[in-house]
């Protein structure tokens, strides 16, 4: 078992950061503000929109997914990289 995580680590490690990532980018929220918003802003009684953001939480997690697709991605390439010749 331990040689078949060893082998395959590059694949775990894209589709463990492919979750993490796509669970998180969609993981925002938003407040409404102006005329038809809950959120009374100062000087902004005649503008109305919606501000998006994200978690400090969900950013942390969005930055590891993207570190673990890039490093499976550059261990897979490094192990076919004497392959080719």
């Amino acid at each position: 078992m331990k040689e078949k995580i060893k082998k395959n680590i590059g694949e775990i490690m894209i589709i463990a950061g492919s979750g993490l990532f796509s669970c998180n980018v969609f993981n925002f929220s938003y407040q409404t503000f102006g005329k038809g918003g809950l959120l009374k802003m100062p000087g902004t009684e005649e503008l109305e929109g919606i501000a998006y953001y994200y978690s400090s939480n969900s950013l942390i997690l969005i930055s590891i997914g993207v570190m673990l697709i890039v490093g499976g991605i550059l261990i897979i390439r490094n192990r076919n990289y004497g392959k080719q010749n």
